[in-house]
């Protein structure tokens, strides 16, 4: 059974040195809200007060039980959150982790 998620996951940033700081404030523009999109290989997302972080997917999982795809579309986001916090070369902890199914989302017919 293949399933689709939105998956956001969010964090705070940790142990952030001066140089990091700076790098981060000269790019944030391009990380800000209004540029956030959910894609498979993820948006990282920020404020300039640096205190908590983003990602945005979409993920596509293949398993048997709509439970085992809601769980696996969790952990594959929390990995992938780390490897582009490392990627970065920052520290943070997650504090939560969101998904949507798209699969499950309803949507309503126009009555005009």
């Amino acid at each position: 059974m293949s399933r689709t998620y939105r998956v956001t996951v969010r964090g705070r940033f940790e142990n952030l040195t001066a140089p990091q700081r700076e790098r981060l404030l000269e790019e944030q523009e391009a990380h800000d809200v209004f540029a956030s999109r959910f894609t498979p290989e993820g948006t990282f997302l920020y404020t300039p007060q640096l205190i908590g972080y983003q990602f945005r997917y979409l993920l596509h999982v293949e398993e048997d039980s709509p439970e085992d795809a809601d769980l696996a579309a969790q952990l594959e986001a929390q990995e992938l959150a780390e490897a582009g916090m490392r990627a970065r070369g920052l520290q943070g902890r997650i504090v939560e982790i969101s998904l949507t199914c798209l699969d499950d989302v309803k949507i309503r017919k126009s009555r005009r």
